[in-house]
C-alpha cells in the first residue's frame, strides 16, 4: 500500500512539474519580443521634412558597365540604374547639384575598372552632364583619396541623396565617411544593389537579396535615413 501510494506521489509530481514546464513555455512564447529600434530613431533622427537645393547634392556611385555587364554583374542592377534615373532627373529640375563618382583603375593588368575598357564606363542612362561634378576614386568610397568633401563644402552642401554600386561596399562607405564628416545622409534603397558573397569564417554564403537586405539595414541604423527614392523625390525642396 505505501509503495502503491508513494507511485501515485511521484506520478502527482511529475505531472504538476509537465503543467508548470508548458505554463512557463507557454507564457514565454506569448510574451511579445521587444521591438527592435535604430539607433537613429533612439537618437531622435529622422528624415528631413524639406530640402533646400543649393545645400543638396545627389550622389551616384560607380553606376558602372562593370555591374551590368561587367566582372561583377548585379542581379538588380538594372532596377537600381531605373530608380537612379529618376532620382537624377529630379535632382536637376530641383537644381540639386548630381554628382557622378566613378571607380577607374590606372594600375597594370587590374581584372577590373581598368580605365579606358567599356567594363569601366558608366552606364549610359546616368553619364554626366553640364553642371554635374565628377569625381574619380580608384578605391573604397566617394570620399576615399578624392576631393568630394572639399568640393561640396566649397559650395555650401550640407545635405546628401546616395544612390549607386554595391550596397554593402562603396554606397556604405560614402555613407558613412558622409555621416562622420557632418553631412545629412539619405540613401535611395531602390537605387543600389549588390551581390552574391562566399561565406567567411566557416559561415554560408550570403546571396545577394539577403545581403542588400542587411546592408540597408546597417546603413539605416545610425549613418542614414534609408527610404525608397519615390520617398525623396516627394520631399519639398526649396529653391
Amino acid at each position: 500500500m505505501q509503495t502503491l501510494n508513494g507511485l501515485k506521489m511521484c506520478v502527482g509530481t511529475l505531472a504538476m512539474v509537465v503543467l508548470l514546464a508548458s505554463l512557463m513555455i507557454g507564457s514565454g512564447s506569448s510574451r511579445a519580443a521587444p521591438e527592435a529600434r535604430t539607433l537613429r530613431a533612439l537618437y531622435g533622427l529622422g528624415p528631413p521634412t524639406s530640402l533646400r537645393a543649393a545645400k543638396t547634392a545627389l550622389v551616384l556611385v560607380d553606376f558602372q558597365q562593370e555591374f551590368v555587364r561587367g566582372g561583377l554583374p548585379l542581379p538588380s542592377s538594372r532596377a537600381a540604374i531605373r530608380s537612379a534615373v529618376d532620382l537624377a532627373a529630379w535632382a536637376r529640375r530641383s537644381g540639386i547639384l548630381v554628382v557622378v563618382v566613378h571607380n577607374v583603375i590606372d594600375r597594370p593588368g587590374t581584372p577590373l575598372f581598368r580605365r579606358g575598357t567599356a567594363a569601366a564606363a558608366l552606364v549610359p542612362e546616368l553619364a554626366p552632364r553640364a553642371g554635374d561634378l565628377v569625381i574619380e576614386k580608384a578605391t573604397g568610397g566617394g570620399f576615399s583619396r578624392t576631393d568630394l568633401d572639399a568640393e561640396l563644402r566649397s559650395r555650401g552642401i550640407d545635405t546628401l541623396i546616395v544612390g549607386g554600386f554595391m550596397t554593402h561596399l562603396a554606397v556604405l562607405i560614402t555613407a558613412s565617411d558622409a555621416s562622420v564628416l557632418g553631412y545629412h545622409v539619405l540613401v535611395a534603397g531602390d537605387a543600389t544593389a549588390t551581390r552574391t558573397l562566399p561565406g567567411a569564417a566557416g559561415h554560408d554564403g550570403v546571396d545577394a537579396a539577403e545581403l542588400q537586405r542587411v546592408a540597408l539595414a546597417a546603413i539605416a541604423d545610425r549613418v542614414a535615413d534609408v527610404m525608397p527614392g519615390s520617398a525623396i523625390r516627394a520631399i519639398p525642396v526649396q529653391r
